[in-house]
């Protein structure tokens, strides 16, 4: 190949390297970000990402452990979707919270958002049953996210569940009241 191939740019130079410096994993990562048809922008507007926030922190509240939001829920959901998603599953996730405020507007009369607490919660919970009961798989997938996102945060895994990545003495078999909650590792 000559210095004067067209084919031969900094571009090019550039994915060989991390080629040859990161492997195949950071190849994927870059051509995934560099579509060139201009899809790969901003997956929620903030309006969007709001609602997102206050979404998930219904879905999982703060209580005795930080919620959703302090675990990092949103940021998560939002990165993996523009990094990682799929144009149907950004249009899914995008749905499921169109879905929402609508509800909302023609229940209330009102944004989710300017919605209290409690009304909040109840129109959650009505949605998430009959999403359930549908077998809706957009808001499957977006329930997914939340709890992955949550369990596998440090906040989820180290004060939810109680994860130590050290613990004290291996006792093979113990009785669940000692230790209270469900460990991060399970297996079945």
């Amino acid at each position: 190949m000559s210095v004067k191939d067209p084919k031969l740019n900094r571009r090019a130079m550039l994915l060989g390297a991390v080629f040859l410096v990161g492997g195949a994993a950071a190849l994927t990562r870059f051509s995934r970000q560099s579509s060139a048809d201009g899809s790969r922008g901003p997956v929620f507007s903030a309006d969007q990402f709001a609602l997102l926030e206050q979404v998930t922190e219904v879905i999982i509240p703060a209580t005795d452990t930080p919620g959703a939001i302090g675990a990092g829920v949103p940021a998560f959901i939002r990165d993996l979707l523009m990094n990682w998603g799929s144009l149907e599953s950004r249009a899914q996730i995008a749905g499921v919270l169109e879905t929402i405020e609508q509800r909302t507007w023609s229940k209330h009369g009102a944004a989710f958002l300017e919605l209290p607490d409690s009304q909040r919660l109840e129109l959650m919970r009505v949605y998430d049953e009959e999403s359930v009961r549908a077998h809706d798989p957009a808001y499957r997938k977006f329930k997914q996210m939340v709890l992955l996102g949550y369990y596998h945060s440090e906040i989820g895994a180290t004060q939810e569940l109680r994860f130590e990545l050290v613990p004290g003495a291996w006792r093979s078999c113990l009785p669940l009241n000692e230790v209270g909650r469900a460990s991060a590792f399970w297996t079945s």
